[in-house]
């Protein structure tokens, strides 16, 4: 499995992918808006020091795709990053691409010299059981959220 920072390319890919993860989330009944994903898309490729973006592909294949950022707490000058959205296409999914991302949004956050890095999976029912595992492997703790402290 290999990965790449987002590029303008990936725009329509993307589009799709958020279609379909929104579609399968518990916010489905409510209206998808492609504008918001193309403004979101435009701030990860304008401001890669502070916005995470992320495919992975298994070969030349886009299999998945991942963003975060990172924020400055509200009481302190320390900074801590947040998982946005984590997507990988049914096809892909228990092939570990997820975890694979998971690693690498990890890596970039700790290259940020965060204080702390949170994960908020939208998901819930068997997918939020699957989430414990890959955040127990990555040494998260809930409280309320899945975290990771430096």
């Amino acid at each position: 499995m290999e990965w790449r920072f987002v590029e303008e390319g990936d725009l329509e890919w993307v589009l799709k992918g958020t279609k379909e993860m929104f579609d399968e989330s518990e916010w489905g009944e409510r209206e998808y808006d492609e504008e918001s994903v193309k403004k979101f898309f435009h701030q990860i490729i304008d401001n890669p020091s502070f916005i995470f973006g992320i495919i992975a592909l298994r070969g030349e294949k886009k299999i998945g795709f991942m963003s975060g950022h990172i924020i400055q707490f509200t009481f302190m000058k320390d900074y801590f990053a947040k998982e946005t959205e984590l997507y990988v296409i049914p096809s892909e999914r228990g092939k570990m691409a997820g975890l694979f991302m998971m690693r690498k949004f990890i890596e970039w956050a700790k290259s940020k010299k965060v204080r702390q890095i949170n994960f908020e999976p939208s998901s819930n029912g068997e997918d939020i059981k699957k989430f414990d595992v890959f955040a127990k492997r990555l040494g998260m703790t809930k409280e309320p959220n899945y975290r990771i402290k430096l």
